[in-house]
């Protein structure tokens, strides 16, 4: 999901969304029974919650090369560099967390 985020968090519309993703997972993928009412934050499955990557996500796609490798060549310029400096941070504690679970 890419919800708006205030302080790092989703905006109450997409909060309310988010918070229906760790029942459905729990039901559908790990066949178990959902937990009512379980905030995304609790989740023990969730890997991370990403904020909205507004227009570095066709950027990335007009250069064919992940959002977090963009450089100011490819337009990543100004509020850009910032976000895409964001967006690597951003995958760089999901994939530390994905090791995590491994070991």
């Amino acid at each position: 999901m890419q919800p708006g985020t205030k302080d790092s968090r989703p905006v109450k519309s997409y909060l309310k969304w988010a918070n229906r993703i760790p029942g459905i997972f729990q039901e559908y993928v790990l066949n178990g029974q959902p937990e009512v009412d379980m905030p995304v934050e609790s989740d023990a499955n969730c890997l991370a919650v990403f904020k909205h990557f507004h227009s570095l996500i066709p950027m990335a796609m007009e250069v064919k090369k992940p959002i977090f490798l963009l450089k100011p060549a490819d337009g990543a310029i100004g509020a850009h560099s910032y976000a895409v400096k964001r967006a690597y941070r951003d995958f760089e504690l999901l994939t530390e967390r994905v090791v995590q679970l491994m070991d």
